[in-house]
Formats: C-alpha cells, structure tokens, sequence
C-alpha cells in the first residue's frame, strides 16, 4: 500500500509537470527509488537551467514553497529546496544544488505519504541548511513559519 501511495504521488506530480512546465523537463527515463521513509527520482531537464529560475516556476507553476535559496557569496555554490504545501498524495519536496554558479541539468524529487515524515524531512532540510555556506536568497527564517504549512 505504501509503495503505491508514494507511485500515485510521483505520478500526480509527473501530470502537473507536463501540463505546467513541460518545456523545462525531459520526462520518460526516471527511476523511482523506494526508501525507508519516501521515495525518490532524479529528474534530467529538457537543456541547462539557472537555479534561480527553476525555483521562481516552481513557485509560480505549482504554488510550491521556498524553504531555503541559498548563494555562496562568489556565487559558485548555490542551493534551494522547496516543497508542495502537503495535501493527499501530493508531498513533495524538490532539490536543486550548484556548484557551477546556479547551473543545473537535473532536479531531486522526493514524495511522501506521510505528513508527519514529510514534515520531519522538510525540518531537517531546514536546519541543515542553516549549516550551509551563502547567503539567504528566500525561504523561511524561523521554523515556526515551517510549521504553518502543516497544520
């Protein structure tokens, strides 16, 4: 059951990017890999993408959150993660990480079917990031603005 909650999650997800940002994706060849607490892909991009580009059409195609943007000060590394706000068959938080001055030929996606887990992961992702080199671009500067995503 589990299993085919986190496939109906992936392909909602799949649907909504085709419709919605289908120029950007090159779709067809990607593995869902099952884990512990979610499962995952790799989704390879139509051409090369700025980061920061990706994360305005997520923003604006799917309405999903920023949970961090981040920039090392020369610009060579730059990381964002964001997430769906989580509803049925519908948690998804994507990744994007560069270290070639926002650049990036694929996007990490992962799905869960548990808002508790969701919620636990995004949290870590969080605080991890507070780790990270760079400047804060977007996302959430206090958790308890996390938090209202999911109550």
């Amino acid at each position: 059951m589990r299993e085919e909650n986190l496939t109906k999650c992936f392909d909602i997800f799949r649907g909504e990017i085709s419709k919605r940002m289908a120029s950007y994706f090159s779709l067809g060849n990607e593995n869902l890999v099952f884990r512990k607490d979610c499962s995952e892909c790799v989704i390879p991009l139509a051409s090369q993408q700025m980061a920061e580009d990706m994360t305005e059409e997520f923003s604006t195609c799917l309405d999903y959150q920023v949970l961090y943007e981040k920039r090392t000060p020369d610009g060579s590394d730059y990381h964002v993660a964001l997430y769906s706000i989580p509803y049925e068959n519908e948690m998804v938080v994507v990744i994007m990480d560069s270290i070639q001055h926002g650049l990036i030929e694929s996007v990490k996606v992962r799905f869960f079917d548990s808002l508790d887990t969701m919620y636990n992961h995004v949290r870590q992702l969080w605080i991890d990031s507070l780790f990270l080199k760079g400047k804060l671009l977007n996302g959430i500067e206090q958790e308890a603005e996390l938090l209202q995503d999911f109550l």
